[in-house]
């Protein structure tokens, strides 16, 4: 007999599901309207991808700015398919929020007459970055936990990783995962959920996420209805290829543009002025990505498979300013870029699609909603700089404003919930089985698919690849894998690897969607190079792709016109 892993209750008015700066805001708006509420997140919250921005995040706070320019220039240079009322509500709305950031301790940098010491970011034509040097967002962070942490009213549930979503009907209400703490599932039952899971990098072998971001949000709302738009539209950055100890590692490439440093290949060319004679190191990020992949691609890599990116011309005084941390942490690790040139390469980023949303973060979806990196249609074929934290600030807030509102109007329609019979048995085979690939083989083999087949060059070829090696995993692999032997040895180990193991069915399921939404896509567009079409096609995509399940699973693919600007 199989089996039977014991499942821990709870109930409350609004399920928070990841703890980054969304999930921190969205928490904080339910308290304030005395609603009930949980925050289920994989670390300890205030977490998740929040730490990664360095250099700022860009707010029109200076007297001669304004929302209404800042809008201006995202329409301009975000690759468009952006939603123009999504981008208006969060320029407007970061103003507030960056003065209740200072109000609750935030230490932005400012001038001694204590205005913000605003930073220029490529694409702005106004200084708008309010920044801690290259550590923004790990100060953010400690902003958001000496804020939350006290605050008896967020209950937190760390080390929690939510595998679905349960619905009645066509209604959201509520939630199962695991606490892998324990070894224990849980399952949650809420009048309102949001999603504030992040983005889905953890799909690519190389990335500069933590390692438990691994596109939960987009999964858990497409299996329950809700369309993904724009999911094949990823911002890639420049990351290290070498040395060994600085693999994955995003130096900020802003901060060195600023700061003055040069990109070359490895014939020592300053190839981005072949590319773009008039703008070079100034040109957009997806450019810069874009061209950085054409010449790797075209064999004029250094030995890891990277491209230079060159401060050593970069006055020692200009580089402890600009990028403080970043030149602490590589000289700690033996590299000193004052002399020796970083091997960088394109790693996922953040991902710039996501579920559909409206302006409050509200999905089609009755019970559901979703914010920062999982809410789709805020961002384009490109992200400008200074962008992705603060629009998950603004879209936590709105999120969590308006979901504790709707919280207020409805009653529980259900005493309890369970997790479903047949993913508790599924669990309780995995556990027992002794034969089959390991989980985080099969792991590494979607992570791997991702990396050669949908990075930012793509091809036909390499797209319907990844569509039949991701099913085949999901119809293989997946169903006859095993967690490692250490799994036995105790509770928090076991529930480690059934994390682990959990998330590799949805890096499967959403290395489909982006297969199938990169493949759909027959043009070039921002920082995503098709060698099949290589030219924007505005004739025929200047649209979003819509990625929607039949009644059979399958993925359908559909275009949706471009929103006007009202």
């Amino acid at each position: 007999m199989a089996l039977k892993i014991p499942v821990e209750h709870y109930k409350t008015d609004v399920l928070v599901i990841g703890g980054g700066a969304a999930g921190a805001m969205a928490c904080f708006e339910c308290v304030n309207a005395e609603v009930n509420v949980i925050l289920a997140g994989k670390s300890r919250p205030p977490s998740g991808t929040t730490s990664v921005a360095r250099g700022g995040f860009a707010a029109a706070m200076a007297e001669d700015d304004s929302p209404e320019l800042h809008l201006s220039e995202i329409l301009e240079h975000g690759g468009e398919l952006i939603n123009p009322d999504l981008a208006r509500v969060w320029c407007e709305g970061i103003i507030e929020v960056v003065k209740d950031l200072r109000e609750w301790g935030a230490e932005f940098v400012a001038n001694e007459d204590g205005n913000l010491d605003l930073k220029m970011f490529p694409n702005h034509t106004k200084p708008r970055a309010v920044h801690h040097f290259d550590t923004t967002g790990n100060m953010v962070t400690k902003t958001l936990a000496k804020k939350m942490r006290p605050d008896q009213r967020i209950v937190q549930h760390a080390n929690t990783a939510i595998v679905d979503l349960i619905k009645d009907g066509k209604n959201v209400i509520g939630a199962w995962g695991v606490n892998y703490s324990k070894g224990t599932l849980v399952a949650y039952l809420a009048k309102e959920i949001i999603l504030c899971t992040g983005g889905g990098s953890g799909l690519f072998y190389v990335n500069d996420n933590p390692p438990q971001v691994t596109g939960d949000g987009y999964v858990m709302g497409f299996r329950a209805g809700v369309a993904l738009l724009g999911s094949e539209m990823i911002d890639f950055q420049a990351m290290c290829c070498s040395p060994e100890e600085l693999f994955g590692f995003a130096p900020h490439p802003t901060g060195f543009i600023n700061a003055g440093a040069v990109f070359r290949n490895s014939d020592g060319e300053l190839f981005l002025k072949r590319y773009f004679p008039k703008t070079a190191e100034k040109s957009t990020r997806s450019e810069v990505i874009l061209a950085m992949a054409k010449e790797i691609h075209a064999g004029r890599a250094g030995l890891t498979g990277g491209i230079f990116m060159d401060a050593t011309n970069v006055p020692l005084e200009v580089i402890q300013k600009q990028i403080p941390h970043v030149y602490k942490t590589c000289l700690h690790r033996g590299i000193d870029i004052t002399t020796t040139p970083l091997e960088v390469a394109p790693g996922s980023h953040t991902w710039l699609g996501g579920l559909e949303i409206d302006v409050d973060g509200k999905t089609p979806l009755n019970g559901l909603w979703a914010a920062g990196e999982t809410g789709g249609g805020i961002h384009g074929g490109n992200r400008i700089g200074g962008s992705a934290l603060s629009s998950a600030l603004v879209f936590g807030r709105r999120a969590g404003r308006q979901a504790a509102k709707s919280a207020k109007t409805k009653n529980f329609n259900e005493e309890s919930l369970d997790v479903p019979k047949e993913a508790n048995n599924f669990l309780s085979d995995l556990i027992e089985r002794d034969e089959g690939p390991l989980q985080s083989d099969v792991r590494l083999k979607c992570r791997m698919l991702a990396h050669q087949n949908l990075g930012s060059i793509r091809s036909a070829e390499g797209c319907k690849q990844a569509l039949i090696e991701y099913k085949k995993i999901e119809k293989e692999d997946i169903p006859s894998m095993r967690l490692s032997p250490e799994a036995r040895s105790s509770d928090r180990i076991r529930g480690q690897e059934l994390e682990s193991a959990l998330s590799v069915s949805n890096l499967a399921l959403l290395g489909r969607l982006l297969a199938s939404s990169s493949l759909a896509r027959e043009e070039s567009r921002g920082a995503h190079y098709r060698t099949d079409f290589p030219e924007t096609d505005n004739q025929n995509w200047s649209a979003v792709t819509r990625l929607e399940q039949d009644s059979e699973g399958n993925i359908l693919v559909k275009k949706d016109a471009l929103k006007q600007s009202m």
